[in-house]
Parts: C-alpha cells; sequence; structure tokens
C-alpha cells in the first residue's frame, strides 16, 4: 500500500460519512454542477430516511430510475440508513428487460424521476406488482393520479422536507448487502449481484490508490449511479476527504469546458469516450483546459491513445490500469507510479489470481487462460446472485470464482487482458446480454434464427451485431428491422450491424458459434448504421478503420 493510503480506512459510506462529518463538514460534492455540502447532503438523507421508513424494513428492496444527481445519491444514502438494498435501475432500459429486472428483485418501494415515471410504472404492473411510489416531480406537472403498477403516490420533496432524520448506523455488518446489481447473463436472463458494504468500501479504497487520487484533487466523472463504478468513486471521496463532480451526462463537445468550470484534476470516463474527446476538434475554450488534468482514467486504451492524451493535453496518466467485474473489484490494479499503458496492473492486497486451461490446471507466465480469482479477506467479493444460489456455486467452481474472461500475466507480474469468454458484449461501459437481446428479436415475424454478437469498434470497444436467418420466403429489408428492434433494446444495445444470411455456423451439438461470427467481424454483406467508419472486408472491417 503507498504511503498515502495508510490512514485511510476501507470505510463503509455511513462510517466514511460520520468521520468526514466530524473533521470537514463543508467538503463539497457538486451534483450535475450544483455544489452541495456533506451536511447538508446528510441531513436530507437521514430526513428522507425518516420518511422512506414507513414504507420498507431491512433486506426490502428500493426500484430507482434516475439520472445522475441529487435523486440519486440521496435516495442511495437513505435506503442505507434504513436496511434497505437499493436496486439502481438502468436508465436505458426498456421493455422485457427492465420488467425482468423488476419482478426479479421485487421492491417494496419504487423511486422515480419524472421522466422515467410512467416507464418504471408500467414494469412494475407487467411484473403483477402494485407498490408505494415517490416521484420527483420539482415543477409539479406530473400529476398526482397513481397509474397502474403504483400504490399510494408521494412527491421526493415532500418526502425530505417532512422527514425525521433517522440516526447513524455506525456499527454496519461489512457483510449486508447494499445494492443489487443487475449483470448481463449470458445463458440466460441477467442476474443480480448482491452487492455488500464492504465490498463497496474496499473497492473505493482500492480506486483511490490504483488511480494515486489526493486529497487535493477533485474528480469530475458522468459515470452514472446506477454503475458500481462512480459509487465507488464517491464513497473513496467521502474516505480521502477528496472533492468530486458527478455530471449529469457526458458530452464530447462540452468535455473541457466541464472539466474547467468544475476545476477538476482527474476525470473518471468510459473507455470509449477518451478517443471521442481525442477526435474531437479542438476550440479556444478546450485549449484553455489543456493541462489542467493530471489523470484519466478509462479503459481499454492503447499505447498510441495514452500519447496523444500525454502530449496534446499535458495529462501525466491516462487509462485505468486495472481489472475487475461486477462480482469482484478490483482483482488487479496498477502499485504505485508503475503504470503501464495497456496492462491491468498487478494483482491487489484483496485477492488471490491464477491464470487456468479448460480444466483448471495452472498455467505459466506468459500463456493465455481463464482467469480465476478468490478473495484474501471477508466481505469484498459479492455476496452471491440475488436468488440464485445454483448460479453462485457454478461461478466458484473448485473454490475459485471463475470470471469467464481471458488473460496472460507477463514476467513481471501485470496482467493483460486477452478476450472473453462469455458471449457478453461490452459497449460505452455497459454489459450487453446477447441472451436477452436475440429473445426480443426472435419474436419478430420474419426472423427465423439470431445471433447477437460483437464486433470491434472504432473506439477500441465492441460494437452490436445482428446476424439473422429470415424465417422460409421472407426477405426482410435491414432498415426497416434496425427501426423495428430500436425501441425494443436498451439505447446502449442497439446494432450497430445486422446481417442477413442463408445459415448460422453450428458445432457438431447445434450451439451457434459466435467466435465465427465474431471473427469474420463486419463482412460485404452486412448493413450498418455508420457505413462510412468500416472497410467492407470480411473479417477485417472493423479493425481498419479502427487503425485510421
Amino acid at each position: 500500500m503507498s504511503p498515502q493510503y495508510e490512514n485511510v480506512n476501507a470505510d463503509p459510506v455511513t462510517v466514511a460519512l460520520e468521520k468526514r462529518l466530524q473533521t470537514d463538514p463543508g467538503m463539497r460534492v457538486f451534483l450535475d454542477r450544483e455544489p452541495f455540502t456533506i451536511e447538508e447532503l446528510d441531513r436530507q438523507a437521514r430526513a428522507l430516511a425518516g420518511s422512506l421508513s414507513e414504507f420498507v424494513r431491512p433486506g426490502d428492496r428500493i426500484a430507482l430510475m434516475a439520472r445522475n444527481g441529487r435523486v440519486a445519491l440521496l435516495t442511495w444514502w437513505a435506503a442505507t440508513f434504513c436496511g434497505a438494498y437499493l436496486v439502481p435501475l438502468n436508465t436505458n432500459n426498456r421493455g422485457a428487460i427492465l420488467t425482468h429486472q423488476v419482478a426479479d428483485s421485487e421492491p417494496a418501494l419504487a423511486v422515480a424521476e419524472q421522466e422515467f415515471a410512467e416507464l418504471l410504472a408500467e414494469s412494475l404492473h407487467l411484473a403483477g406488482l402494485t407498490v408505494p411510489f415517490v416521484v420527483h416531480d420539482p415543477d409539479g406537472t406530473g400529476g398526482s393520479d397513481a397509474r397502474q403498477g403504483e400504490g399510494p403516490r408521494s412527491r421526493f420533496d415532500d418526502l425530505v422536507a417532512a422527514g425525521t432524520p433517522v440516526a447513524a448506523h455506525a456499527d454496519i455488518d461489512p457483510y449486508g448487502t447494499s445494492h443489487l446489481v443487475y449483470t448481463a447473463g449470458t445463458t440466460g436472463p441477467s442476474k443480480a449481484c448482491m452487492v455488500s458494504h464492504g465490498y463497496i468500501a474496499n473497492m473505493a479504497r482500492q480506486m483511490c490508490e490504483n488511480l494515486e487520487r489526493r486529497p487535493d484533487d477533485r474528480l469530475w466523472t458522468p459515470m452514472p449511479l446506477f454503475h458500481l463504478a462512480a459509487i465507488g468513486h464517491v464513497t473513496g471521496s467521502l474516505q480521502l476527504g477528496s472533492e468530486i463532480s458527478v455530471a449529469k451526462q457526458f458530452s464530447v463537445s462540452r468535455f473541457w469546458e466541464d472539466i474547467r468550470e468544475s476545476e477538476a484534476t482527474m476525470a473518471a470516463l468510459m473507455g470509449s469516450m477518451l478517443p471521442m474527446i481525442a477526435r474531437a476538434e479542438e476550440s479556444q475554450a478546450s485549449r484553455d483546459a489543456y493541462g489542467r488534468l493530471r489523470v484519466v482514467s478509462g479503459s481499454p486504451v492503447t499505447a498510441e491513445l495514452a500519447q496523444t492524451w500525454r502530449e496534446r493535453y499535458g495529462v501525466e496518466r491516462v487509462g485505468s490500469g486495472a481489472y475487475g467485474m461486477t462480482e469482484a473489484c478490483l482483482i488487479t490494479a496498477t502499485p504505485p507510479n508503475a503504470y503501464r499503458a495497456g496492462s491491468a496492473g498487478t494483482v491487489t492486497d484483496s485477492f488471490e489470481v491464477r491464470i487456468v486451461d479448460e480444466r483448471d490446471n495452472p498455467l505459466p507466465t506468459g500463456a493465455a487462460g481463464e482467469i480465476v480469482c478468490r478473495p484474501t479477506r471477508p466481505s469484498i467479493m459479492f455476496n452471491g446472485y440475488w436468488r440464485q444460489p445454483e448460479k453462485t456455486l457454478e461461478v466458484f467452481r473448485g473454490l475459485w470464482f471463475h470470471t469467464g474472461d481471458f488473460g496472460r500475466f507477463d514476467e513481471d507480474g501485470y496482467l493483460f487482458f486477452v478476450d472473453r469468454g462469455k458471449d457478453y458484449i461490452r459497449k460505452g461501459g455497459e454489459n450487453i446480454s446477447s441472451y436477452e437481446i436475440e429473445a426480443i428479436i426472435a419474436t419478430h415475424p420474419l426472423v427465423r434464427e439470431v445471433a447477437v454478437h460483437a464486433v470491434p469498434s472504432p473506439l477500441n470497444e465492441d460494437e452490436v451485431k445482428v446476424t439473422i436467418v429470415p424465417a422460409a420466403g421472407a426477405a426482410p429489408d435491414p432498415e426497416e428491422m434496425f427501426g423495428w428492434i430500436a425501441p425494443r433494446v436498451p439505447r446502449y444495445a442497439r446494432p450497430s450491424h445486422i446481417e442477413f444470411r442463408d445459415e448460422l455456423p453450428k458445432n457438431a451439438v447445434g450451439r451457434i458459434l459466435k467466435r465465427e461470427l465474431r471473427a469474420q467481424g463486419v463482412t460485404a454483406g452486412t448493413w450498418s448504421t455508420d457505413p462510412r467508419s468500416y472497410d467492407k472486408n470480411p473479417g477485417q472491417g472493423s479493425e481498419k478503420a479502427a487503425a485510421k
């Protein structure tokens, strides 16, 4: 551990909050550019918890659908004070995926910003649930009539104003579940990871150490509070006493203006954002902000992209240099002053890690295989999959957690990510379940078979490709197919490419060989939403575009 962090404990959010109130109650958190002191946020969260405690008991779930801002943060802290599990729903989710997550988590209370109220109420109704409903409706334009799926309706600000503040939970159980975070399913519907208070506390400490964050830093991030990364950054801010600015959304054109206005010295981004910023046109406003950032995180980052950020923008450290997942974070991270672009760092003090073959035999240094790990101490991994103990046991085969990802270690102990062994897709910081998207597309009357799979993107991440075998005698139009798919799936899961084929490659038992589809890439017969970005040579289109 770096000497800088010897006195920074991996405190759960409530304990870290209490300590910060004692030492620096005026510390600021910026939510969508609006400054709040820790003292203000604590008072409002405790009051909200006092109101919510009339609806929920410890162990109940609170479904939340809100963008980054005061509603999301206060609901998180209030749920923690009540002993409830927060279920932060992705604001891009729609239809069957959202309904599944609502039905699976079975919330006792729903909280939504006005723009998502109807969507969440509809999912509750389709899931056969009727629960008390809290709406953030600051203008009072949303009406007071409850919809199907809604029980008694309350206004968010009224609950904050009227609540009797609850007491602190300084003795919070580190094993106790804090969040249910849904991760993409590859052989079935998406599963919820039971994330404990201890897990979040340890992850926050790790993230501060990994980025070598200092108390005098201010971190700016647009990462959503329905993701663990943003939750970790906020918790780490409380642990370290370092201010944070959480943006409502990301804009390439506004990025440098946001950095200048927030006076940020660090930015935590999704990997796809870094090349987008590097390719954007420069302006005087952006040039005025160059040199302000000391660290920018994001993954993956190539050595060439890191060099561009260093030379053009004066950033010392570019890239996350870490590897983790919703079930376990962080498994590897960058040692102090030893970042290597393109690597995922070295094994952290929280895990043992091996690279194994298909029979779980350890492989030598330099050999690529599946990444497996196990914790070195209690309450720093997920508590298992919500209501799916058999799936939990499955991933802990041989008492090692199997990530399903492939990597290799070099001679210095640095991990290099090689590939994903699962069929999920990673785009814009989101894990996309091919299974769930396929299930939706398969309902189209002109579709006989469908495979959803990844192809490389010019932004150094995955793009979604849909390969379809049409129904007998059908001749679907790819643009019309896209128009049918788009409103039925989350925005981040909309395909960039659609191809129709007479058959799909399969193995001897009839399983679709997605590895072959991935290798073939964007073929000459593929329809693309932005064909200018791809050279339509079989298996090489995306790769060539990425090199441009």
